[in-house]
Parts: C-alpha cells; sequence; structure tokens
C-alpha cells in the first residue's frame, strides 16, 4: 500500500498527539488520587505511628519552619493581613455608595467564603506540599519507594493515604485559626482604621453569619486541602530526571495546586452557596 494511503498523515498524528497525551496524563491522575483516596482508612489504621508523625509534620512542620510555629502560624498571618488589605478595600468600594455600614455583612461574607479558604489552600500547598513534594520525589530518584515495595510494602497507601488523611486531620485546627485572624483583621481594619462604628459593624455582622457557614466552610477547607495534597504527593511520586526532575515536579505541582484551589474554590462555594438568599436588596 502507498505511503499515506488507508493511514493516518504524520501531521494528523502530531495534531492528535498532545490531546492524547493529556487524556493519558488525566487517567493516569484519576487512578492515582482514586487508589490513593480508598486506601486511607487501611493506611490510618495499620501506620498509625506514621500518621502521628505526619500529622505533627503538617501541623507545625520541621525544620526552620517549625522554629517559627510551622504551617500553622503561617497561614494565620497571611490571612491576616489578607483580611487587611480586603478590609481596605470593602470599605472603598462601600464609600462610594454610601453603604459603609455594610462593612459587617462584607466580613461575615466574605472571609468564610472566598477568602480564608482561598489563602489556606494557597499557603497549604506552599509549604505542607512543596515539602511532600521534594520528600517523595528524593525517596524516587534515590530507589527508596522501590525498597519498600521490595519489603512487602505498599508505599502508595504508606507514604500517600498516610499524607492525604494527616492533611484532612489538620486543616481543620489550621483553617479555624485563619478564620479567627481574617475575622479580626477585617474588623480591625474597618473600625480602627476607618472609624466605622464597632456596634453598627457587629450589628451587620452577626446578622448576616449563619452557623452553618462555618461548617460549609470548614467543608471547602478539607476539600481543597485533600486536593493540593493529592497534586503534590502525585508529582512527587512519579518523580524521575535526578534531583533536576524532582525540582520540575515541585515547580508542576505548585503551578496545579494554585489552579486547583481556585477551581475547587469556586465549584465548592458554587455548590454550597448557589442558591442561598442570604442579601436581598430590593428598592
Amino acid at each position: 500500500m502507498p505511503p499515506g494511503v488507508g493511514s493516518p498523515r504524520p501531521s494528523a498524528l502530531r495534531a492528535l498527539g498532545g490531546p492524547w497525551r493529556a487524556l493519558g496524563d488525566l487517567g493516569k491522575h484519576a487512578a492515582f488520587y482514586s487508589e490513593a483516596i480508598a486506601w486511607i482508612p487501611k493506611s490510618v489504621k495499620n501506620y498509625k505511628r506514621e500518621q502521628v508523625r505526619l500529622v505533627a509534620e503538617v501541623g507545625m512542620s520541621e525544620g526552620s519552619l517549625a522554629v517559627i510555629g510551622g504551617s500553622s502560624v503561617i497561614t494565620l498571618f497571611i490571612t491576616f493581613f489578607a483580611g487587611l488589605n480586603g478590609g481596605v478595600q470593602v470599605y472603598y468600594g462601600l464609600a462610594d455608595l454610601n453603604l459603609e455600614a455594610l462593612a459587617g455583612f462584607s466580613g461575615a461574607i466574605i472571609v468564610p467564603r472566598l477568602l480564608t479558604p482561598i489563602v489556606a489552600g494557597t499557603a497549604l500547598a506552599a509549604t505542607v506540599g512543596t515539602g511532600f513534594t521534594a520528600q517523595l520525589g528524593a525517596m524516587r530518584i534515590s530507589e527508596e519507594i522501590d525498597a519498600l515495595e521490595v519489603m512487602s510494602v505498599r508505599s502508595l497507601p504508606y507514604l500517600v493515604s498516610t499524607r492525604v488523611a494527616a492533611g484532612m486531620i489538620t486543616i481543620v485546627p489550621i483553617y479555624a485559626m485563619a478564620l479567627v485572624g481574617g475575622w479580626v483583621s477585617w474588623k480591625l481594619s474597618l473600625v480602627q482604621f476607618f472609624g466605622l462604628s464597632s456596634g453598627v459593624y457587629e450589628h451587620y455582622f452577626d446578622t448576616f453569619l449563619q452557623p452553618a457557614d462555618i461548617l460549609y466552610a470548614v467543608a471547602q477547607a478539607v476539600g481543597i486541602a485533600v486536593v493540593v495534597i493529592l497534586i503534590h504527593t502525585y508529582y512527587g511520586y512519579t518523580a524521575s530526571g535526578g534531583p533536576v526532575g524532582v525540582g520540575e515536579a515541585v515547580g508542576k505541582a505548585v503551578r496545579a495546586s494554585f489552579v486547583a484551589v481556585m477551581t475547587v474554590c469556586l465549584l465548592i462555594a458554587t455548590a454550597l452557596y448557589g442558591a442561598s438568599d442570604t442579601l436581598r436588596i430590593s428598592g
């Protein structure tokens, strides 16, 4: 048969190569994530000592980060300063409409639903996530993961599922600290810097803050933490190419996790609050 007759042209194959590779990579991610999640119950049961160590590592970090309180304190400070900035921007926006009194409403809605989940997710990726990628990547290139398999230790549950479980456990107190920091700084910027009445702020804050919002916010934070840790452990677990490959894996994981944080936050917020009618303005 002459070349090109009855078979796809090389240019067509090249054009389809990118989408097919992307689809294959997506399948690898899905298989890895589903297996890691499925192993969580057994990994928590079988590797209790490792689980406790990872919970402490996620909460307080290790090395120089542990000196300043680890990821918990880092997330608290980032959220605090983000709340200061958000309060300033909200005040000027409301002042243009002569609605400064609604500043308390903005703190009750924006901080738990948008500010804290996004900031906590990105901080988790930048501190804990990068550490997980580097750890697993170093173990992969030094053949430590292969050594676990040789010793009949399932590497994925031991190295990945335990880390996902640790993130799910630790994100709750981390998120609680970040939430309080965001609320305190939001009120501080409006009441102390711009002279808004504390009573007016608290009135609208208490009126529009629903107890269910706090529970929803925690669920949102847990979902973001699971996605971030899964992404970082995948890139570390599948790293190759020596130390350079580990560095590239960390960079890819950070980029992917930042995009995932925004996407997951949007999807979960839409599912939780899409039909909400907390605020109605009529005239």
